[in-house]
């Protein structure tokens, strides 16, 4: 349950709450973009390829600002090795495998309103492992934000959605949001002294290595994806901004409102997707995105307005 601080409650959102804010949207805007590219580059690049060099990269980019956090960090990492190891095989190796896995098979529109699931996968989990609660207003938000969420995938037209058809990426793409349910509510025991950056690190370093020997095999069966700029630079994106960035803007947030309203701002996807889509695909301005975002951001505010005043 989320924790509070009685002498805050009168106080408002305070700035390390909007900040928290902040850094839950940036993360979901990097994580926006790592799905358009892994779709777009899903004949090209194959799926346990691609997040092998993903995590490969996000550890030798992380190397030289980690270190000496890392190193100082080892004796909490050698204590607490089971949390660090869970959260580097479900947050990197896994989660991430299977959803561009699902991605090769399922349109980015399947996968965008499958991911309108996230929150309530999040809060039952939550509730699973920690008997986490969530008030009923807090509900009533994410019903509202996953309504705009819908608008946006469908498109402002509700017909549109019968003609979806779920194939296995879907399924893939659905059991991956389990996973990533119990990473971030994992999240919450990570170990209190050890460092946001080494946190990170040692993650990326798990998810290399628990990747490399699905890399291996991947390379016997189709060899390596052809050494092109677009190939280059959708690893590079992946391993720095929806990796490094992503992760630490993520971790950082729920570090400081917990899991349960982070998953909130991941109805945003569908937002900064068709925002993506209209400046770097040239599609058009509709009404449906004016009334999808404003939906959308209202179900946020319902769903952390008292969170906020509890936390802040």
């Amino acid at each position: 349950m989320l924790r509070a601080d009685p002498a805050a409650r009168t106080r408002g959102i305070s700035a390390p709450i909007l900040i928290a804010y902040g850094l839950a949207a940036m993360a979901v805007m990097f994580w926006s973009g790592n799905w358009v590219m892994a779709r777009a580059v899903r004949a090209d690049i194959s799926p346990l390829e691609l997040n092998f060099w993903r995590w490969a990269i996000a550890t030798l980019v992380l190397l030289p600002f980690a270190w000496r956090q890392a190193r100082r960090d080892w004796a909490i990492a050698r204590a607490h090795w089971a949390i660090v190891l869970a959260l580097g095989a479900s947050g990197a190796a896994v989660f991430h495998s299977m959803i561009y896995i699902g991605l090769r098979t399922t349109e980015a529109v399947n996968a965008l309103l499958l991911n309108a699931s996230a929150p309530v996968i999040i809060i039952l989990i939550a509730w699973i492992m920690f008997r986490d609660t969530i008030t009923g207003r807090q509900m009533a938000g994410i019903c509202l934000s996953m309504l705009g969420a819908v608008v946006l995938v469908s498109r402002g037209d509700p017909s549109a959605l019968s003609s979806l058809r779920f194939n296995w990426g879907d399924q893939w793409v659905l059991a991956a949001l389990f996973v990533w349910g119990i990473y971030s509510n994992l999240l919450q025991r990570r170990p209190a002294r050890m460092g946001g950056l080494s946190l990170l690190f040692y993650i990326s370093v798990v998810g290399a290595v628990l990747m490399a020997p699905g890399y291996v095999w991947d390379l016997w069966r189709n060899g390596p994806m052809d050494l092109n700029l677009t190939n280059l630079a959708s690893a590079g994106y992946t391993g720095v901004f929806a990796s490094i960035a992503a992760f630490l803007c993520y971790n950082a947030a729920v570090a400081r409102i917990g899991p349960v309203v982070v998953s909130f701002f991941l109805h945003l996807m569908p937002v900064f997707g068709g925002a993506m889509a209209i400046l770097f695909l040239g599609e058009t301005v509709h009404p449906y995105h004016f009334l999808g975002f404003a939906v959308v951001l209202s179900g946020i505010f319902i769903s952390t307005a008292r969170a906020s005043s509890a936390q802040g």
